[in-house]
């Protein structure tokens, strides 16, 4: 995996310097996807931005969307901009989304909506009716990744709001799932602390 991750930041850094402009949503994906969680998550946000641009205007929609969901979570994991200001892009996203009839990349989206909201004030004035509930993330359909996004919201937002308990249980629960190796488990190790995660884990 690695390896061919350094093959798509290399390629990334080309479109960069050429202005291959209608491959840079493929390789943003290749690459934040992959070992791109191993560099600055500010620096990821930008460029799967980028990405999501690039991939609008060169038809390649459903790509560009999966740029907008991991260019959210990089920003909310790194704190890249201020709250407000991502809840206005997130909105923004969701816009986009009724006509380009996505559901699966609203589900993704919703769910960062929603965490931001909480963030910046439990959703009392920010939030909407539109969540995504338990009952969809375990849709057997979609298999577990929607379930693993929506536990490690949950272990997001109950560290910051302070419900250690709730945290911990839902570390747990997503620790039964997730990859081992996934980028998830390095940020959900960090929240749910070293001393309650399996060895196997590490």
């Amino acid at each position: 995996m690695f390896a061919h991750s350094r093959i798509a930041k290399n390629a990334l850094a080309m479109s960069e310097k050429f202005g291959s402009s209608d491959k840079k949503t493929e390789l943003c994906v290749n690459y934040y996807m992959g070992a791109g969680h191993l560099d600055s998550y500010q620096s990821g946000a930008n460029q799967l931005r980028k990405g999501f641009a690039s991939g609008l205007s060169s038809g390649n929609a459903s790509t560009a969307f999966y740029c907008a969901s991991h260019g959210i979570h990089f920003s909310t994991i790194s704190a890249e901009q201020d709250l407000p200001s991502l809840l206005k892009e997130i909105d923004y996203y969701l816009h986009l989304l009724d006509v380009y009839k996505s559901e699966m990349a609203k589900k993704f989206i919703l769910c960062y909506r929603e965490t931001v909201s909480t963030l910046i004030d439990r959703g009392e004035a920010t939030g909407i009716e539109a969540k995504l509930s338990y009952a969809d993330a375990t849709d057997p359909g979609i298999g577990n990744k929607l379930l693993e996004v929506f536990y490690f919201h949950q272990v997001f937002r109950n560290y910051w709001l302070g419900y250690t308990e709730r945290c911990h249980h839902y570390g747990k629960n997503s620790l039964t799932i997730s990859r081992p190796g996934h980028f998830f488990i390095f940020v959900i190790k960090f929240y749910h602390g070293k001393k309650f995660l399996p060895l196997n884990f590490y």
